[in-house]
């Protein structure tokens, strides 16, 4: 039995600036990993071939809130303003500020509670 989209093999986030579209904090459901350092990514329901070394990839579905620290210039690409700081949903991928004292997040979008990663930061 081959996976399906509900069955992903593993979850990733960009680890780094690099030759891809994917959005800094977000994680995606791994699709397939093969022997040629490419994996593929479901991203919006779509496959999405990336370059490994791009990747941090986990077997588990994240659970807290990954943290991204962005420039000015970053922000202005995306075309919608953002605090510098924002944190990203694990459940849904929305993109949301905070205070710099919360402990836990409340998604805007889906409603999911969950605690902020700030060892990880992206």
């Amino acid at each position: 039995m081959s996976p399906t989209r509900l069955q992903a093999k593993g979850w990733a986030r960009v680890g780094r600036p690099g030759a891809h579209l994917l959005r800094r904090g977000a994680w995606y459901p791994v699709v397939r990993i093969s022997s040629s350092h490419i994996v593929v990514l479901d991203v919006n329901r779509r496959n999405v071939p990336v370059d490994r070394r791009f990747l941090e990839i986990r077997y588990h579905p994240p659970e807290r809130w990954s943290i991204v620290r962005c420039e000015a210039r970053e922000i202005q690409r995306v075309g919608r303003l953002f605090p510098l700081t924002y944190a990203v949903c694990p459940a849904c991928r929305h993109r949301q500020g905070f205070e710099s004292d919360v402990k836990e997040l409340i998604c805007e979008r889906c409603k999911k509670v969950g605690a902020l990663a700030w060892d990880e930061l992206s």
